[in-house]
């Protein structure tokens, strides 16, 4: 039978195409790869030297080394994929992420990888919140009273026993002093004195959940949860009074610009309050959103970071944040999205 030339054309070009699709070749470069930081929850930020590292929801943790403009994301192992709450670095070396199912993961570069050293795989039970200083005692507080104590810059961690029982302890910070604050929930605030050697319980005056603590100097002492409760301390966490901050939904989040600026209080529903004297006067700056703010970071030059539902976008502190203004009328008490 004889073949058209056409027919042998065809058949070549068919062969030829073959080849080709299946022929080792080098693949093509790739650029470097990015991540839209505002398209996961972002629970936690921390600054390792220069560098922004924001940890969030599946055990993501991003890098940014242009102040939150573009980011990355850094190499766990392994990848337990479990939720992280809080990071904070120890030095821009050392630092330490905390989160769900006793989930913690350290790294030694500034943030490019992380290690675990710690996972339950029997409980779910969430460490919230990590606090500590260069050459001493780091803290890590959870669900259920945890209190874990490292004494070698989070490598290994020991249970340490507090007065909380078994109420939930959601967060903890520390000054240079020795002074160590950590709020949970019923009120809890447990009060050490001694770099967190021994703890004390200390009267509230709000019984419902606190989520957040912060030192403002000067002995004076923050305490922030539910509903829009503020609670200010003027002698090292001793006494607590409560302080009126102008919004009646939760925060989550809050810093204080360094050498005794203003103070950034973020929550529920998107809310930002600002305070110029020490916390004890706010400003509503915004308030009433959907989406829910979980961190606040300060970036320089009144330009600061705030994260949460919505991952992570810029917010510029306003002139007048630098003038004090008393609070406005409280707004309607609102349930947080938080257990109680």
């Amino acid at each position: 039978m004889k073949t058209s030339l056409p027919g042998l054309l065809m058949s070549a070009a068919v062969l030829g195409a073959a080849l080709f699709a299946f022929a080792p070749r080098p693949l093509p470069a790739f650029a470097a790869s990015a991540i839209a930081a505002n398209r996961l929850q972002v629970n936690g930020l921390a600054h390792a030297g220069a560098r922004t590292v924001a940890v969030g929801e599946r055990g993501v943790i991003l890098l940014s080394d242009d102040a939150g403009a573009s980011w990355r994301r850094a190499s766990v192992t392994p990848d337990e994929a479990s939720t992280l709450t809080e990071v904070f670095f120890v030095s821009p070396r050392v630092g330490v992420a905390v989160g769900h199912d006793g989930w913690i993961v350290r790294t030694v570069d500034g943030g490019e990888h992380w290690q675990e050293v710690r996972f339950d795989h029997r409980h779910s039970d969430p460490l919230l919140a990590v606090w500590g200083r260069a050459k001493g005692p780091l803290f890590v507080v959870g669900s259920f009273g945890q209190l874990l104590v490292s004494h070698d810059e989070g490598a290994t961690w020991i249970a340490q026993k507090t007065p909380a029982g078994d109420r939930h302890l959601n967060a903890i910070a520390g000054d240079d002093d020795g002074h160590v604050v950590i709020a949970g929930e019923t009120g809890t605030l447990l009060v050490s004195s001694d770099d967190g050697a021994n703890w004390d319980k200390r009267t509230s005056p709000y019984a419902g959940s606190l989520f957040g603590v912060l030192p403002l100097g000067a002995h004076a002492w923050l305490a922030y949860g539910m509903r829009g409760n503020v609670l200010r301390s003027g002698d090292e966490g001793q006494t607590w009074a409560h302080i009126d901050s102008g919004v009646g939904t939760s925060y989550f989040g809050a810093a204080q610009l360094p050498g005794g600026g203003p103070l950034v209080l973020v929550g529920q529903g998107g809310a930002i309050v600002t305070s110029s004297d020490g916390g004890v006067h706010y400003a509503v700056r915004k308030a009433g959103g959907v989406q829910s703010l979980a961190a606040v970071l300060d970036e320089g030059q009144g330009r600061l970071l705030v994260a949460g539902d919505a991952g992570v976008t810029r917010w510029s502190l306003p002139a007048s944040a630098s003038a004090s203004a008393p609070a406005p009328a409280p707004a309607s008490s609102t349930k947080a999205n938080a257990p109680s």
